[in-house]
């Protein structure tokens, strides 16, 4: 406590209640460190993390169970194994400013927006309304990958899908994914 004294300017009030305070105020933050020990240690580790991912998943599942019963969802590894078997077509729903930040390799960016005004011609994108068709958006809350999917199903495309955790769990999972860096592929 010497080498605090010289900091803590004693001659005000102020500073005499500081100087009294000070080591209270340290005994508190490390008995709240200690005591939240476990909790600090999960919300900095994946576990808190993990958990969120999950409740913004069952959130958006069940607000596409209200847009339209025909939704469906797709996990990550079956959406790989599609991937991998290039049985599916993937739609990337977010912005092109978004897409040029990061795709699923071989993915086509086609904005939720561009889709609903009619500035992409869909049927000539995809002719086979039999084709398996993965949506994805950014994941978490995001539900443009939802909305693109419904506006598809009411075009009369039979086998569609909303890949839930999106471009950002594709990338964690280490899948392949494109991304620009100042105008080239890498």
């Amino acid at each position: 406590m010497q080498k605090l004294s010289g900091l803590i300017p004693e001659k005000t009030p102020f500073g005499l209640a500081l100087k009294q305070c000070l080591p209270l105020v340290l005994l508190a933050c490390l008995l709240g460190w200690t005591l939240n020990y476990p909790l600090l240690k999960e919300s900095f580790g994946s576990g808190l993390r993990i958990e969120i991912q999950k409740k913004q998943l069952a959130d958006l599942k069940a607000k596409a169970e209200q847009i339209s019963p025909d939704i469906r969802f797709i996990d990550l590894v079956s959406a790989k194994k599609l991937f991998d078997e290039r049985q599916a077509i993937f739609l990337d729903a977010r912005s092109p400013k978004e897409n040029a930040e990061g795709s699923i390799s071989g993915s086509i960016g086609i904005s939720l927006m561009s889709l609903v005004k009619r500035e992409v011609d869909i049927e000539k994108v995809v002719p086979d309304r039999s084709a398996i068709i993965v949506t994805y958006c950014s994941g978490g809350e995001c539900d443009v990958g939802v909305e693109m999917a419904k506006e598809l199903v009411n075009r009369g495309y039979v086998n569609v899908f909303v890949l839930g955790e999106g471009y950002p769990g594709w990338s964690d999972a280490g899948y392949p994914v494109f991304k620009r860096k100042g105008g080239t592929a890498s």
